[in-house]
C-alpha cells in the first residue's frame, strides 16, 4: 500500500489562496459593487478560511508520516545466553536445563536407534530433504538476484523518468509479475514439502523486502520533491501581514513543523546519512543481508565483529537442526504416516509435545541462531527480533512480540498505510492485516502440501474473536489465565493442524 501523498501532489498555499480570493472577490463585487469595505472583509476571511483549510490538511499529512518514523535501535536478544548471563536472569538455569534435557533426548533416541537397526541416527529424513539440492540453491539465488530490480526502478522515479504519481502502479506491477513468477517455478519443480515450504517462506520475504524497499524510497522522493513546495508555503505565510495573527502563527508553527519532520525523515538516524545518498548498490546488498523486513535509510550498529559468537550461531543453527530432523522422524512422522490407522483424537493427543518442542525449536534455530548470526555479520546492532511472547495473555499480543521483523512490516506498511491512505478505521485494518497475515501462511502450507486447504487461514483468522475475548475486563484482569488459555491454544493448534493435513495427504494422496 502506498501513502497517497505519492498519488496527487498537493496544491500549494499560494495557489489554494490566490484561486479562493479571487472567487471570493468575484462574489464580493457581484453582491457588495458599492461597499469597498465589505469587499475586503469577504476577501480576508476567504484567505483565512483557504489557509486553515489547508493547515488542516497539513497538519493530517505530518501526523500521518510522523506515526511510521522506524524505531531501530542498539537491543540485544532476550534468550541470547550471553543476555541471560549479562541481566543476571534468575530464570537462566532453566534455559540451561532446556537445552540439557534436549541432550538426553537426543542420545535416548541415538541408543533406541541403534538398538533397534543397528546405527545411531535415522539420516532417511535429513537425506529426503537434501534432494535436489543444488537445484534449489540454484533457483534461491536467481531469485534474490532479481530483488535488485527495484534499484533501477527507485532511480527511474528519482530522475523524474517516472513520474512519482505513477510509482505505485509501477511497483505492483513489478511485485505482482516477480512473486507470480517465483511462486510458479516452485510449483513447476515440484520439489518435496521441506524444499517448497523453504523456499516459499524465502520467497515472502523477499517480497516484504522488496516492498518495504519500492515504498520507503518512493516515499523519501515524494517528500523530497514536496519540500520546496512547503517552503514556498512558509515564505508566503511569514511574508502576510494581514489577518488574525494567532491564527498566522499557529498555521505558520503547524507548516514548520511539518518541514522539519519531512527534513528529519530523509535523514538516517545514525551518522545523519541524507536521503538520496543512500541509493546505491552496496546499499540495497547490505538492506538484503540485514535480518529485518523494514527499510531504513540508516540502522544502528555494532563497533566489532566476534568470531566465537558467529560461530556458536551457526554451530547452534546445525545442533538444532539435527534435534529437529530427529525429532520429526522418531516422534511425528510415524504419527502421521498412521492417519488412516488411528483415530483423529489419538493423533492429535500423540503429537501434542512433539509438536510445540519443534515450535520451540524452530523459532531458535530460527531467531535466536539465524537472525543473530546474519545480525553479527552485518554489524547489526538491533537484536531484538523477538520479545517475551510467552508471557503472552492473548494472541494480538503474541502477534506483536513472537516475530518482530514480520509484525513491524505488517504495522508500517499495510496497518498504518491502510488507516492513512485508504481511510480504514483501526478495527478494519485489523482485520486487513489479520487477513494478509493469514493469506501468506495458507500460501506456505498450500504450495508444501500442493493442494488447498484452508485449515491454517481458518483457524489463524477465529484468533480474531479471541483476541477480543481477551479485552473483556473480566478476563484481563486475570492474566494467568489468559497465559494458560494463550498455552492452551499454542498446544493444540500446531498439531491439530499437522493431523488435518496429513488426513488429506494420505487418505486422499
Amino acid at each position: 500500500m502506498e501513502s497517497t501523498g505519492l498519488r496527487q501532489r498537493r496544491p500549494s498555499l499560494k495557489s489554494e489562496v490566490t484561486t479562493e480570493t479571487h472567487t471570493q472577490t468575484a462574489d464580493s463585487d457581484r453582491s457588495n459593487a458599492s461597499s469597498p469595505t465589505s469587499d475586503i472583509s469577504h476577501t480576508d476571511s476567504g484567505v483565512i478560511a483557504s489557509k486553515s483549510k489547508y493547515i488542516q490538511r497539513r497538519s493530517h499529512s505530518n501526523h500521518r508520516h510522523a506515526s511510521k518514523k522506524g524505531k531501530f535501535t542498539e537491543r540485544s536478544s532476550q534468550l541470547d545466553f550471553g543476555t541471560l548471563e549479562r541481566d543476571k536472569n534468575p530464570m537462566r538455569g532453566f534455559f540451561v536445563l532446556f537445552w540439557v534435557s534436549m541432550g538426553w533426548y537426543t542420545i535416548s533416541t541415538a541408543w533406541e536407534t541403534f538398538v533397534r537397526a543397528g546405527v545411531p541416527f535415522d539420516m532417511s529424513l535429513a537425506f529426503q530433504m537434501s534432494e535436489r539440492g543444488a537445484e534449489l540453491a540454484t533457483s534461491d539465488s536467481l531469485m534474490i538476484l532479481s530483488c535488485f530490480m527495484v534499484i533501477p526502478f527507485v532511480k527511474l522515479v528519482q530522475y523524474r523518468i517516472v513520474p512519482v504519481s505513477a510509482a505505485p502502479v509501477m511497483n505492483w506491477i513489478w511485485l505482482g509479475l516477480w512473486f507470480s513468477t517465483v511462486v510458479s517455478w516452485a510449483l513447476f519443480n515440484n520439489w518435496g514439502w521441506t524444499q517448497s515450504g523453504a523456499f516459499t517462506i524465502h520467497c515472502i520475504a523477499m517480497l516484504m523486502k522488496q516492498a518495504s524497499y519500492l515504498m520507503s524510497n518512493m516515499e523519501s522522493i515524494w517528500k523530497t520533491q514536496e519540500l520546496p513546495h512547503l517552503q514556498a508555503d512558509i515564505d508566503l505565510l511569514r511574508a502576510e501581514q494581514e489577518g488574525d495573527s494567532s491564527r498566522h502563527q499557529e498555521q505558520l508553527e503547524l507548516l514548520l513543523s511539518e518541514q522539519a519532520q519531512f527534513k528529519a525523515d530523509l535523514k538516517g538516524k545514525v551518522t545523519g546519512l541524507e536521503f538520496p545518498r543512500n541509493l546505491t548498490f552496496f546499499n540495497f546488498v547490505d538492506y538484503m543481508a540485514i535480518p529485518t523486513l523494514v527499510y531504513e535509510i540508516e540502522y544502528p550498529r555494532t563497533t566489532s565483529f566476534r568470531p566465537m559468537y558467529f560461530l556458536e550461531k551457526v554451530l547452534g543453527t546445525f545442533g538444532i537442526f539435527f534435534l529437529l530432523v530427529s525429532i520429526v522422524s522418531h516422534n511425528i512422522n510415524p504419527v502421521l504416516e498412521m492417519s488412516g490407522e488411528i483415530d483423529f483424537i489419538t493423533s492429535i493427543m500423540r503429537l501434542l509435545v512433539p509438536f510445540m518442542i519443534c515450535f520451540i525449536l524452530l523459532f531458535q534455530i530460527i531467531f535466536d541462531c539465524v537472525c543473530n548470526a546474519f545480525a553479527e555479520l552485518t554489524y547489526f546492532a538491533d537484536r531484538e527480533f523477538y520479545e517475551d511472547w510467552w508471557n503472552s495473555t492473548s494472541f494480538d499480543e503474541y502477534a506483536r512480540k513472537w516475530n518482530k521483523p514480520v509484525h513491524e512490516f505488517l504495522l508500517r506498511h499495510v496497518y498504518l498505510e491502510s488507516i492513512s491512505s485508504y481511510k480504514l478505521s483501526r478495527q478494519n485494518a485489523t482485520l486487513l492485516t489479520f487477513f494478509v497475515s493469514s493469506v501468506f501462511h495458507e500460501l506456505v502450507m498450500a504450495l508444501t502440501g500442493k493442494r488447498l486447504r484452508p485449515w491454517l487461514f481458518l483457524l489463524q483468522m477465529f484468533q480474531i474473536p479471541l483476541i477480543y475475548a481477551a479485552r473483556i475486563p473480566w478476563v484481563r484482569k486475570r492474566k494467568t489465565l489468559g497465559n494458560a488459555f494463550f498455552w492452551f491454544g499454542m498446544f493444540v493448534g500446531p498439531p491439530l493442524l499437522g493431523a488435518m493435513y496429513a488426513r488429506e495427504h494420505y487418505l486422499h494422496p
